[in-house]
C-alpha cells in the first residue's frame, strides 16, 4: 500500500496469518478478540456500506498480544481521495494484554510522501474488552461514526494546505510538538533539519510542516506511532469540534 505502517520492533503480518495467532482466555469481565475476528468483523461492517479495503497492512507485538493496522479504503461520496494527493485509511490498533483498548481512528494516506495522518480523537472507536463488547454491534456503530467524521476531517485536511505558516509561527508547532512530547526530543533535530532544508515551491504550509512530522514518526515503534500521529491531529486542528 502506499502509506506504510511503523513496524520498528514488530512483525508484519497478512489477514490470514492472524487466524494463527489466538487470543488468551477470556474470564467473567474480561473478553479477549482474536485479532483476526476483529478484522474480518470489521470488513464485513465496511463492505454492507459499499466501503471497499483497497490495501491493508498489520505489525503484532508482544508475541501477537498486540495488534496496529492501517486499512487504505474507497469510501462512497469521496471518490476516495481521487484527484488530491491523499487517500482516506482507518487506523486501527488493539491490545489482548490489557494495555489498551481496541481503538478506530479516522486517518487518510499521503500519497506523495508515503505518510500517515489521523484524526486527533479516536472518534470512531476506543472500546474496552469487557464481556459486554458486542464485536458486530459495536463495530457497526464505530464504522457510523467514521462515515460521520470523514467530511469534517477531510475539509480539514484540505484546510492545513491553505494555511501558510510564517517562519514564527511554524517554529512555534515545532516547539508545541517537542514540549508536549508528541514528538520525543531526539527526534528534534531530524524535524529541525527537514524544516530548515524545505525547497519546496511556494511557502511552507501547514500541510508541508504536517507531512514533515509524520515523516519523522515513522522512525517510531507503533505504540508510540499511532499515539504521536493522534496528538499531532490535534496540534494540527484535525479533531471534530
Amino acid at each position: 500500500m502506499k502509506a506504510t505502517l511503523f513496524h520498528n520492533q514488530s512483525h508484519l503480518v497478512t489477514r490470514s496469518e492472524l487466524k494463527t495467532i489466538a487470543p488468551p482466555p477470556a474470564t467473567e469481565t474480561w473478553k479477549p478478540i482474536a485479532h483476526y475476528d476483529l478484522i474480518e468483523a470489521l470488513d464485513r461492517q465496511l463492505r454492507v456500506r459499499d466501503i471497499e479495503i483497497r490495501a491493508e497492512e498489520f505489525t503484532v507485538q508482544r508475541e501477537g498480544l498486540r495488534l496496529f493496522g492501517v486499512l487504505e479504503l474507497a469510501v462512497p461520496g469521496t471518490n476516495g481521495g481521487s484527484g488530491r494527493d491523499y487517500t482516506f485509511a482507518m487506523g486501527i490498533r488493539t491490545a489482548n494484554d490489557r494495555s489498551f483498548a481496541t481503538q478506530i481512528a479516522v486517518g487518510a494516506t499521503v500519497l506523495v510522501c508515503d505518510n500517515l495522518a489521523f484524526s486527533g480523537d479516536l472518534i470512531a472507536m476506543n472500546r474496552k474488552h469487557t464481556a459486554k463488547f458486542d464485536l458486530n454491534a459495536d463495530l457497526s456503530r464505530a464504522v457510523d461514526r467514521y462515515q460521520a467524521h470523514l467530511v469534517t476531517f477531510g475539509a480539514k485536511f484540505e484546510g492545513l494546505k491553505e494555511r501558510t505558516l510564517a517562519a514564527a509561527e511554524a517554529k512555534s508547532l515545532i516547539f508545541d510538538a517537542v514540549s508536549q512530547d508528541i514528538i520525543p526530543a531526539r527526534l528534534f533535530p531530524v524535524v529541525a533539519e527537514r524544516y530548515r532544508s524545505y525547497d519546496g515551491a511556494g511557502d511552507m504550509t501547514a500541510w508541508v510542516l504536517h507531512n514533515i512530522f509524520t515523516s519523522t514518526i515513522k522512525q517510531l515503534a507503533p505504540g508510540p506511532a499511532f499515539q504521536a500521529t493522534t496528538q499531532l491531529g490535534k496540534l494540527f486542528g484535525l479533531c471534530q469540534n
